[in-house]
């Protein structure tokens, strides 16, 4: 509904996804005001991200909420924001990655400008590459009912500890639980079992799944 509810505040633009399409940037008016549309989908609906000067902020809120009334739109809050995000597998820079994180371990790599002649980071990039994998960030999956990880849970591979949970919810539209873990490169294939002690010392066994958990096709995000 998020074109139907642009259009009806007063955009200027053509929103049509062949005119304005995925992960594309746009300048117009919205409600009158000056702003810069971006075409992106951190929680994997149809969405726009809406930037203007901090001067005409309240104005384009009260704008958006009232063309908005009839289909009944509401604000919501971080925890929803963050679990949706999980289910279209989105990393949050800062929760799901740590300091010795690279792109090529978190599913990454597709980001690295490499037809550029430098950029900052290529050469720490270029030897890190050079040398065998440490760790995957990955997907799993438990049935709905079982012990839920936490943030920080270790992964377990035999009696070692090959990496850790960073970010667990259950998801309504799945009705599973479901999180991003780091773990040895020999666990990370979808299918297999990855244990991860839970509190009180328990080993749930989850599965290793395919990214995203939801619309792998991004059929949401494409409409």
């Amino acid at each position: 509904l998020s074109r139907q509810v642009l259009e009806t505040a007063g955009c200027d633009l053509d929103l049509s996804a062949s005119a304005f399409p995925y992960l594309e940037v746009r300048e117009g008016r919205v409600a009158s005001i000056p702003a810069r549309l971006l075409r992106v989908g951190f929680v994997g609906e149809l969405g726009y991200e809406i930037h203007v000067p901090a001067r005409y902020a309240v104005q384009l809120w009260d704008s958006l909420m009232a063309a908005g009334a009839e289909h009944g739109i509401r604000p919501f809050g971080v925890e929803a924001q963050r679990l949706l995000r999980l289910e279209k597998g989105h990393v949050i820079i800062g929760q799901d990655t740590d300091g010795m994180s690279h792109p090529g371990e978190i599913g990454m790599d597709w980001a690295i400008a490499r037809k550029k002649p430098f950029f900052v980071g290529k050469r720490s990039i270029e030897i890190l590459e050079a040398q065998p994998a440490k760790r995957r960030l990955v997907g799993f999956l438990l049935a709905a009912g079982s012990p839920q990880p936490l943030e920080g849970h270790l992964v377990l591979a035999g009696d070692d500890i090959s990496g850790n949970v960073t970010s667990c919810e259950y998801s309504p539209n799945l009705k599973a639980i479901i999180g991003l873990a780091y773990c040895a490169p020999a666990q990370a294939e979808p299918g297999q079992r990855l244990p991860i002690r839970v509190s009180g010392g328990q080993i749930v066994e989850a599965e290793v799944v395919k990214l995203p958990f939801y619309d792998a096709d991004n059929q949401r995000q494409e409409l």
